[in-house]
């Protein structure tokens, strides 16, 4: 199929609808029928176009209120609620829902009310409430049988198996689309074959199962293509694309997702859909080698979760802007995203944990228990219209009685048998409130483990992680002796660092994962869960002996569990009990959740050791790239500091010759006895002598200031005449350029604001950034010279051109600036917006290493400052009409 007719097949009309539409324009007569054909056309237009719907539903809800039409009314209601759904008025759903089904119940509408409750359960399901979607589902499937609406039973069924997909439970969704892609099979329904397909194409998703995954999604495909449903068409391309791309077939993964979002981005109100979709989109980008498209998508998905507040891939969504930021060399981006997918991966990850373990407590407990319940009210609702009917009798004894003066002994064994109903009854009432406490008391339990795995999966270190989980389980259970094994790769070592017995911390001990006799080794190679209640019984069911504890007493009772999470094995966890028979299945099931939460928080913990580990080695990456700029630097320097050393030095040295001719006539003069003339000459040697001091200092001076510049920044400020810092180092740039390269040459200009006083900064940084500007200058001004000399080689002057550098500084509004300003060629637009990126040069190559400007801007930045540039490029041009081109790169920094 090609693109094109794929893209027209998503905006395609439904045969169904419109045989709904004809029926209505030709059905006028305002009665229930019409109400009828309004509510269905709206549910099959939703299918194509949600806002189309809004109003069949409103002139139906209008009709029903009219006509006193409850059935019209409760469906509209819930049509109603779909809307809202549908707009993201989560606040409106629930209770427009609520109304609907009040209707519906009083009217004991079964098949309207199990039509709401599968939408509502959709509706819980997006919110991430898994046991109220579980129940809405479960009582739909049983109205639909009882109604004998196989198809809607079937729909549902679909619903379920994809509910246990989205929980992780594959075990569970399997039977649910079995039987409802062969229920679907068996009767023709096609719609229902499509939805069976897609939650059995999200089940191998899930399983790494790519092949099997395409050709579910694909014959789920191929059926809304043929019931021309745009929407579900749309899904299904998006589902085939995140495979393709899962695969690395990034060409059929980017037609696929396209497809999708051709559909999205003409729909208002759907920015969940459109983020997913451009999170996808992304992630072709980045994993097919374009980086720069994976970070802009990424943000986009990001922008568009934030607004329609769709959590569930906030985490992937920042994994993949940092992942695409880390590619590109933004470092600082990536570190920011990491550090924010983190966050969400700990905050989803307990939401999450959770939610999962109300449902698989409600999965294994409330339904059994609600079954139960539904059994004894049954039996009781027997038992009371069977004590009915022997009151009954009874009085009819009593009259008898009355009137015939017999029948005393039946008399006696009917209050007999009433006392017996009544205390049965009793028992009744008594097991049943019984049933009611387990089941409050299985809803605190999941509470509570609520409560646990948010304290366990809130730290990032291990040793805090592993006091946590035994703190909750040692108030949970027996946990004489507690452990938990951390498995190392380098070494296959199991490391147990805190195993407490009776509440006293043993000293740290290690296993390997190969020892056979150890039961943690054993329960890590297997992945399996050992669990004994005597352990003389019953260990030759794992090992061949039993080795005797290095430290403290033997157990009796225990429990070993893997520690598991995203199919990678971190450890074990174990609890021990010096009683026999001291875990039963509540204790296990706890133990489970808890070990998952544990698992769940080690792995973060890894994860964020990592994630430091990276920083570090990019911060000192990042050092060592300063320190080679700042080499370079240097190396450009010597030159002109050799230069301005000389120039003291050779004053030090005339006036040092000078005193020494001096002194000289100065002894002559004195034997002489000519004391007025000694006076001049001793004058005179102590003016020489200043000058020479004066001249020591300003070499002196310059040595500082080169060693300043190639320390190590000490990181502290100190007040400082930027005036002469600039001005030291303009001089020091020209005359190291001018050694290099005799042929250069160029004028030099100062405007300096002599109010500035002295700043507080970092000498040495901000130094660097000034030299590396007024470097960049001269190269510019030479560059633009150089090419008007190859253009104009009869003109020795370059066409009238003059190479000029103006260094400033001014104060303004509590901020100085020093601005390096050049009249060469000036900043093409197209690299504008690049140079302060790492790396980026337009230099030839070895005369550049592109991190002067990006290391001059985090500095700056660091001192609270801006580093800005205005620039007017002008190319190929005689200099008569290029005299206003060049740039100005401009230092904003705070006074305090």
């Amino acid at each position: 199929m090609t693109g094109t007719l794929g893209c027209n097949l998503l905006f395609a009309q439904n045969t169904v609808v419109d045989s709904l539409k004809n029926k209505l324009s030709r059905h006028t007569q305002q009665d229930t029928a019409r109400v009828n054909l309004l509510n269905t056309l709206a549910i099959e237009i939703r299918r194509f176009d949600r806002r189309q719907m809004i109003p069949y539903t409103e002139e139906a809800l209008r009709l029903s209120q009219k006509l006193n039409y409850e059935k019209g009314e409760g469906r509209a209601m819930s049509n109603k609620a779909l809307i809202a759904y549908d707009s993201l008025d989560f606040n409106n759903v629930f209770s427009e829902f609520e109304k609907g089904q009040k209707i519906l119940e009083r009217i004991d509408d079964k098949e309207g009310l199990a039509l709401l409750l599968r939408y509502r359960g959709r509706a819980y399901l997006d919110e991430g409430q898994y046991v109220e979607t579980l129940d809405d589902y479960l009582k739909a499937i049983k109205l639909a049988d009882e109604t004998g609406n196989i198809k809607l039973s079937i729909d549902v069924k679909s619903n379920v198996g994809y509910l246990y997909n989205v929980i992780g439970d594959d075990n569970k969704a399997i039977p649910y689309y079995t039987e409802a892609l062969n229920q679907s099979i068996k009767i023709g329904y096609q719609s229902g074959m499509a939805g069976a397909y897609n939650a059995m194409g999200k089940t191998f998703k899930t399983e790494g199962k790519y092949t099997e995954a395409l050709d579910a999604y694909k014959k789920g495909l191929e059926i809304e293509i043929e019931q021309k449903r745009p929407e579900s068409i749309a899904i299904a391309y998006g589902n085939i694309g995140d495979v393709y791309e899962r695969m690395g077939n990034y060409r059929e993964a980017f037609d696929n997702i396209n497809r999708f979002l051709v559909y999205y981005r003409s729909k208002s109100k759907i920015e969940d859909r459109k983020s997913w979709g451009e999170w996808l989109l992304g992630r072709a980008f980045l994993h097919s080698g374009a980086a720069d498209s994976g970070l802009y998508y990424g943000k986009h998905s990001l922008l568009l979760a934030r607004q329609a507040n769709y959590r569930q891939y906030l985490r992937e969504v920042t994994q993949l802007i940092a992942e695409s930021a880390a590619e590109l060399k933004k470092y600082d981006t990536a570190y920011t995203y990491l550090l924010l997918s983190s966050h969400y991966k700990d905050s989803l990850n307990g939401e999450e944990m959770s939610r999962r373990t109300a449902m698989l407590q409600a999965n294994n407990d409330l339904d059994k228990k609600q079954t139960e319940i539904e059994l004894q009210k049954a039996k009781i609702r027997k038992e009371r219209a069977l004590l009915v009917m022997v009151l009954g009798g009874f009085v009819s004894v009593i009259l008898i009685s009355v009137i015939l003066l017999r029948n005393n002994r039946q008399k006696q064994k009917a209050n007999l048998l009433l006392q017996k109903q009544k205390q049965e009854i009793d028992k009744k009432a008594a097991e049943l409130a019984e049933q009611k406490d387990n089941l409050e008391q299985s809803h605190r339990n999941m509470e509570l483990l609520g409560d646990i795995g948010r304290k366990i999966t809130s730290s990032l270190s291990v040793e805090t992680i592993i006091g946590t989980v035994y703190d909750n389980v040692n108030a949970l259970m027996d946990a004489s002796v507690f452990g938990i094994g951390i498995y190392h790769e380098d070494t296959k070592y199991i490391d147990f660092p805190a195993t407490y017995e009776n509440g006293v911390a043993l000293p740290a001990y290690s296993n390997s994962i190969y020892e056979e006799n150890r039961f943690a080794s054993l329960c890590f190679i297997s992945g399996k869960e050992i669990v004994m209640a005597d352990l003389q019984t019953e260990y030759k069911n794992y090992l061949q002996d039993v080795l005797v504890p290095k430290q403290g007493q033997q157990p009796v009772s225990l429990i070993y569990l893997p520690l598991k999470a995203k199919d990678k094995m971190f450890g074990v966890i174990t609890v021990q009990s010096f009683q026999k028979n001291a875990y039963s299945e509540y204790h296990l099931y706890m133990l489970r959740t808890i070990a998952i939460y544990a698992a769940i928080a080690l792995e973060n913990a890894e994860s964020y050791k990592k994630l430091n580990q990276t920083v570090d080695s990019l911060q000192k990456t990042q050092s060592q790239l300063i320190q080679s700029e700042k080499m370079a630097s240097l190396g450009e320097l010597t030159a002109g500091i050799a230069h301005e050393i000389q120039n003291p030095l050779n004053f030090v040295n005339n006036f040092s010759e000078v005193n020494t001719e001096l002194i000289d006539e100065l002894q002559e003069e004195t034997n002489k006895g000519n004391l007025e003339l000694v006076r001049s000459i001793a004058k005179d040697i102590k003016e020489n002598e200043q000058k020479i001091v004066h001249h020591g200092k300003r070499a002196d001076a310059i040595v500082k200031s080169m060693l300043q510049h190639t320390r190590s920044s000490s990181g502290k400020k100190e007040a400082t005449d930027l005036n002469m810092l600039a001005d030291e180092y303009l001089r020091l740039a020209y005359h190291g350029l001018r050694a290099k390269d005799k042929s250069f040459n160029a004028t030099m200009k100062t405007d300096f604001d002599e109010s500035i006083g002295n700043i507080n900064i970092i000498p040495q940084d901000i130094g660097r950034v000034v030299l590396n500007l007024i470097n960049n200058a001269f190269y510019a001004v030479d560059e633009k010279k150089k090419q008007n000399l190859n253009a104009c080689p009869d003109d020795a002057v370059g066409r009238g051109y003059e190479p000029t550098v103006l260094v400033s500084t001014k104060k303004t509004n509590g901020k100085v600036e020093i601005s390096v300003k050049d009249n060469g060629n000036g900043i093409p637009q197209k690299v504008l917006d690049k140079i302060f990126q790492p790396f980026f040069t337009t230099k030839p190559t070895g005369q550049g290493t592109g991190l002067g400007l990006s290391l001059s801007y985090d500095i700056v930045k660091a001192h609270g400052g801006e580093l800005k540039v205005e620039t007017k490029h002008v190319a190929g041009l005689p200099v008569e009409t290029s005299s206003q081109a060049g740039s100005e790169f401009i230092i904003v920094l705070p006074v305090n």
